[in-house]
């Protein structure tokens, strides 16, 4: 038996020394989490002909905000018109942090899609079922 135990000692030695030769294996590390898409902020004077998705327009001049416009965030392409005059209602204000924007309070649309949303730190929170 003590041939045996000799030649198991031998194996595993021979095997321990070929494994550490052996590159390891790459692991592939694993992918980030998809950053969620944020919408941003373009201050103009006058709204352009057409809107781009993920943008807020700040239409106004020399700091006075006076319309705020959008795409519909559901899809259906339609463009969301929201009023932003102080003295006027209703009235949307829109605040801006780092190109970010947030608009108070909900955006409800009455006809079309009837899409009831917050647009909060730049992403857009559903409302309702």
């Amino acid at each position: 038996m003590k041939w045996f135990a000799r030649l198991w000692s031998s194996l595993r030695s021979w095997f321990g020394r070929l494994v550490r030769r052996l590159p390891l294996p790459q692991v592939p590390a694993p992918p980030l989490p998809a950053r969620p898409e944020v919408y941003g902020v373009i201050h103009a004077e006058e709204e352009p002909d057409a809107l781009e998705p993920m943008k807020v327009y700040a239409l106004g001049e020399g700091g006075h905000l006076w319309h705020i416009s959008m795409l519909c965030p559901c899809g259906c392409g339609e463009k969301v018109s929201l009023n932003a005059l102080p003295d006027d209602s209703p009235r949307w204000t829109l605040e801006e942090r780092d190109g970010v924007p947030s608009i108070r309070p909900s955006v409800w649309r009455r006809v079309g899609c009837r899409s009831h949303f917050f647009l909060r730190h730049g992403s857009i929170e559903w409302c309702g079922p």
